[in-house]
């Protein structure tokens, strides 16, 4: 060190103290040669000073030098970023002070960058800061409300990002917590009413019982928009304002492209002839404008009503968190096929799946004749096995069924099959090729597993014995199950969700009835979505509801949740840190290998080493063999015959590098050590809930120590999984402590949730629905007592996030949606209901 630096820093020191700044900038000026060789301390000092005279090149300099010598990042940051936006336009900069230990917990911070990235077009990268600060913001201001300004700057800018990428569910969800917050917490009102007229909530917005008082603070262009809602509600719209709606531009570009809706709508409710008139052009300015589509509509349907289906088919998944919007959608697709059929011999009944996930199966009779759909397991109950005493009770039992059709390979849907076998061992099972080579893997792993925890797990021998009794089935080709007088027509349809998973169609005595089983609506990258005939009439739906009860970026567009899961990613490796991927061996797994390598398909090796560990390894094996055949080429990733889909590219099986067999000479503890803990490593291993002695478990026991380092859940996580209390448990500025396989840990890694999820969301079965048009239909596989529940707000969580059951009600007497319970039968035909 320069031996004159401590003095000039001393004499600097006691000069500012005294007030004579001049005086000391000649000595800190000295030091600024070797601000080098200053610790944290001093270089804090130095930041301070130079801010307060505003030379900003020094403070960026000294604050970055004190931050990287592990200074206070409270106290530095905000003097680097407010530096920053004064003489610097290189992103990298802000980036770099993202990777820094502790700004993981500084909110305010972390927002004031995501704008930044946001304007400098890093969006995914400004998202994903964006959506974990409100996060953790809502959760802040759940415990201590005198935080709601920062609360609501956290929301608004998270409405802004997600209207920009079109996403106006979420924006709208977002929106509605700040429209209906108690107004004891409510600033920034004429920014919150600005976006309620973008995004067509402003009808809410002035019927809140203390709209005088907030009206007060409003101007411009948005008052004049809150007058007219206004005077809308109370039916007493004056002619003096929808002049001066008329004959003023709205100063806004967004508002204004708006404004010519507002005068459709003053035509059309006084039935003006011709009010429709230049409304092509206006639907053409403002394709998303929820008001202006529905204006669109009701012109359509006058002049070109052969174009009213697919255009609701194309606007409805922007909207479809309103109820007008729903009732739209089904009257659009109304079936015009006014044929009667009759259900008054037709019931259903839920042995399990109906409120909750686990243990699906279901009992389909019509007449009597008897389906059995599925045979899950309970994952994490006392009892394993569906309740079927409910068949006893109606005088059945196993010897009456026709046949039990097994959807996909998931344990909920399958884990109970051996056991349903062994009760009848002649009972006709089927389901498709890879949905019986992928039950041979979990099956042997249940009995494996189910031996230290369940006296009444079937033995390997029962699980061969029902392997071998399945006939396999063929997607779109329809057989036939006979039933005493008459027979079962059975086709599969593929419904996404993992390889073999089908829908299906089931047809007796005039009756149509679909079960969907698991499904997703979008292409995943190891199999399409759900694909039925367009043609297909339905009577009764039963479909999974999974996202339908609560809020997830479940809605958000599936390319962008690949994006966001990536950037999370890139962030733990240029952290040197690891990234712990605990996922669902069948299906999730497969996902995440084929995203990261699409998503660095330009390079030979992935930039970091994937590996693979648990049963994913073998669960890959069986998905490659039948992606390559022919009649199962239905991946949206299209792979080089040669490669391999999975283990190409750098990918490893962790347990071909390390060994758990006594007197190995490489074990699993020295894989940890030389090979993971050097960092720059992805880890994809099951289970996905972490459940404990599984191998996901083993990873975050030696990784979630460590802050460098990030555990990511893509999926739906039972609320008694240790992955569930470690999710709620991530830190909030603050260590904590959680158990892991069995041991306390200190938890500091990342732990970040996506939605890589292989379920339709809200709006997807919303969406299904209304395409199908069924008389009835039955949500299962859900929780349908579950409610989004608000921080502060004047409502329930039913306004602000309205459910699968708030939206279908809209439609009440023309469909009958029946939330699904265990153990209940449903008599399908409404007299058969009231003669009991």
């Amino acid at each position: 060190m320069n031996t004159s630096t401590p003095t000039h820093f001393r004499e600097a020191l006691f000069l500012e103290n005294r007030g004579f700044s001049e005086e000391a900038k000649k000595h800190f000026d000295q030091l600024i040669p070797s601000l080098h060789l200053l610790d944290a301390p001093s270089l804090t000092v130095v930041s301070r000073f130079y801010d307060s005279i505003n030379e900003f090149k020094v403070v960026m300099k000294s604050a970055k030098l004190g931050i990287s010598k592990i200074g206070d990042i409270r106290e530095l940051s905000p003097l680097f970023i407010y530096a920053w936006e004064q003489v610097s336009q290189d992103v990298s900069q802000l980036e770099w002070l993202l990777k820094q230990p502790g700004f993981d917990h500084l909110p305010v911070e972390r927002l004031i960058i995501a704008r930044h990235l946001f304007t400098h077009g890093k969006v995914d990268k400004a998202y994903m800061l964006s959506l974990e600060v409100a996060e953790s913001t809502e959760r802040e201001f759940r415990e201590n409300p005198s935080g709601h300004e920062f609360y609501i700057h956290a929301l608004l800018n998270l409405i802004e990002i997600e209207y920009s990428f079109k996403n106006f569910t979420q924006a709208r969800f977002h929106l509605r917590k700040l429209i209906y917050l108690n107004k004891d917490h409510m600033t920034r009102i004429q920014d919150i009413a600005y976006w309620a007229a973008v995004l067509d909530e402003i009808g809410n917005f002035v019927l809140r019982s203390d709209w005088n008082d907030l009206k007060l603070d409003l101007a411009g262009d948005v008052s004049i928009i809150c007058q007219f809602y206004y005077q809308l509600s109370q039916n007493s719209l004056t002619k003096n304002l929808v002049e001066q709606i008329k004959n003023n531009p709205f100063q806004d570009e967004l508002l204004e492209t708006k404004r010519n809706s507002y005068l459709f709508l003053v035509k059309k409710l006084n039935n003006e002839v011709g009010w429709s008139e230049g409304i092509e052009k206006a639907h053409s300015e403002a394709p998303d404008d929820l008001l202006t589509s529905l204006l669109y509509s009701d012109y359509l349907k006058t002049n070109r009503l052969e174009d009213v289906k697919e255009y609701w088919k194309q606007q409805f998944p922007k909207h479809a968190d309103r109820t007008e919007a729903v009732k739209a959608y089904w009257h659009s697709s109304k079936n015009v096929d006014k044929s009667h059929v009759s259900l008054e011999d037709v019931s259903i009944t839920f042995f399990g799946g109906g409120e909750k996930i686990g243990g699906t199966s279901i009992l389909i009779t019509v007449k009597d004749s008897h389906l059995l759909l599925d045979a899950g397991m309970h994952l994490h109950e006392e009892s394993i096995y569906p309740d079927y005493s409910p068949l006893h009770n109606q005088n059945l039992s196993l010897e009456d069924i026709d046949a039990l059709l097994i959807s996909h390979a998931h344990m909920d849907h399958t884990g109970a099959v051996p056991y349903v076998h062994n009760q009848r061992k002649d009972l006709p099972i089927y389901a498709t090729g890879p949905t019986v080579s992928l039950m041979k893997l979990l099956l042997r792993d249940t009995v494996r597993i189910g031996r230290e925890t369940s006296s009444d797990i079937y033995s390997e021998e029962d699980v061969q014995n029902a392997l071998l009794s399945i006939k396999p089935v063929e997607f779109n080709k329809t057989f036939t199950v006979p039933s005493k007088e008459s027979e079962w027509k059975i086709t599969y349809y593929p419904s996404g969700h993992i390889l073999g998973a089908g829908a299906i169609h089931i047809e007796f005595e005039g009756v149509s009835i679909l079960f969907t089983g698991d499904y997703s609506i979008d292409d995943q990258k190891t199999v399409r979505g759900l694909s039925l005939p367009d043609d297909l009439k339905v009577d009764v739906l039963i479909t999974e509801s999974t996202y339908g009860f609560l809020p997830t970026n479940a809605s958000i567009d599936r390319t962008r949740q690949e994006k966001l899961f990536i950037e999370s990613i890139n962030r733990t490796m240029d952290k040197g840190g690891n990234m712990l991927i605990p996922a669902f061996a069948l299906g999730r797994a497969q996902e995440i290998i084929l995203i990261l390598k699409h998503a660095f398909k330009e390079e030979k090796y992935l930039p970091f080493n994937l590996y693979l560990d648990g049963r994913v390894t073998d669960v890959c094996k069986v998905y490659e063999r039948y992606l390559k055949q022919g009649s199962y080429r239905n991946s949206a990733f299209h792979q080089n015959s040669e490669e391999s889909p999975f283990f190409s590219g750098g990918v490893q099986a962790a347990q071909e590098i390390y060994s758990n067999r006594r007197n190995s000479d490489f074990q699993f503890d020295d894989f940890i050590e030389g090979f993971i803990s050097q960092g720059n490593n992805c880890i994809v291993a099951s289970s996905g809930m972490l459940a404990e002695n599984s191998a996901s478990a083993r990873y975050a026991e030696h990784l979630i120590e460590e802050e460098r380092n990030a555990v990511s859940f893509t999926g739906y996580m039972d609320e008694e999984s240790p992955g569930h209390h470690v999710l709620k448990s991530s830190k909030n500025g603050v260590s904590d402590r959680v158990k892991i396989n069995g041991k306390e840990k200190e938890l500091n890694a990342k732990i970040e949730s996506f939605r890589l999820s292989a379920h339709a969301s809200r709006e997807q079965i919303l969406q299904l629905i209304c395409d199908l048009q069924p008389k009835q239909v039955f949500l299962m596989h859900g929780e349908h007592n579950k409610k989004y529940s608000p921080t502060q707000t004047i409502v329930g969580g039913e306004k602000i996030y309205p459910t699968l059951i708030d939206l279908l009600d809209v439609l009440k007497p023309e469909i009958d949606v029946i939330p699904a319970y265990n153990g209940e039968k449903y008599y399908l035909d409404k007299r058969s209901k009231e003669e009991l």
